[in-house]
């Protein structure tokens, strides 16, 4: 699917590696809980700036979570596979494959205070450090790299989870122009994942939403939302919370913080959690 054998994409895909096992916890510690899924997601209808086509992409991801006794860590991997729908510099058909990961950890303030500070609809303050970072072998060649810092905010739900990061953007990509002199920003972004269940069908409701501001250097605010809605289809084979089949909804405005290119389209899913 991907096409990274050199050895410029192999050090970009080492050094991304690195990066997510050092945001977990420094010393050895027993998990509380762990949770790692592959996805497949396809749609036709994604945009890239400054080309009018519609896009089709094949994208993987390998997502994962864990708990222990400070707080939490989540990271995930895309890989990406575009069709020849994108374009190069001079309007010819490019097919680039992109890798693209954030990692983000969270220390609770709770459980580093040794008592809880928070109650009511409030289940825990924490403190969150991430990093996003990423290479794509177009000739516009983005090399995203942005480092966040902020609080974020656990809320008690009956079932599943839902908080909301507020967090500093500090913005230091690069592409084959350049590196603009981005200025710092806010990224906020509520995220969630609510199981059910609907006449002995079991699901779950999960996403996320981020609002980001301006960059500086020509961009504008930007709106990135990704909810899926997604059906355990391994259950009536007695795989029952390890496959699942639905629908991620992509709603984009302001791609990248680019004025105008908007996404909005669903995506074939398909989730295998182990």
């Amino acid at each position: 699917m991907s096409n990274f054998s050199g050895k410029n994409d192999a050090m970009r895909l080492a050094h991304l590696l690195l990066t997510l096992a050092c945001l977990t916890p420094f010393h050895a510690v027993a998990l509380e809980w762990s949770a790692t899924e592959i996805e497949f997601l396809h749609s036709s209808r994604f945009r890239e700036p400054g080309n009018t086509n519609d896009v089709s992409k094949n994208i993987v991801t390998l997502q994962h979570a864990n708990g222990y006794s400070l707080g939490r860590n989540f990271m995930f991997v895309d890989l990406t596979k575009s069709g020849s729908q994108e374009r190069d510099f001079s309007g010819n058909p490019e097919s680039p494959s992109e890798i693209y990961g954030e990692a983000y950890t969270t220390l609770s303030l709770s459980r580093l205070s040794g008592k809880p500070l928070v109650g009511g609809p409030l289940r825990d303050v924490g403190l969150t450090a991430g990093l996003n970072i990423g290479s794509k072998n177009s000739q516009f060649n983005p090399e995203p790299r942005v480092y966040l810092a902020g609080v974020t905010v656990d809320f008690a739900v009956p079932r599943g989870f839902f908080n909301v990061d507020l967090l500093g953007y500090w913005d230091h990509g690069c592409n084959s122009l350049g590196c603009p002199d981005y200025r710092s920003t806010y990224q906020i972004t509520p995220s969630w994942s609510i199981p059910f269940s609907l006449g002995g069908v079991d699901g779950e409701f999960a996403g996320f939403i981020d609002f980001i501001g301006s960059r500086g250097a020509g961009t504008v605010r930007q709106v990135l939302s990704q909810p899926q809605l997604r059906f355990d289809i391994g259950k009536p084979l007695g795989h029952k919370g390890q496959l699942y089949a639905g629908i991620e909804y992509q709603y984009w405005r302001n791609k990248f913080g680019n004025s105008g290119v908007n996404e909005s389209h669903p995506q074939l899913l398909l989730l295998w959690k182990f």
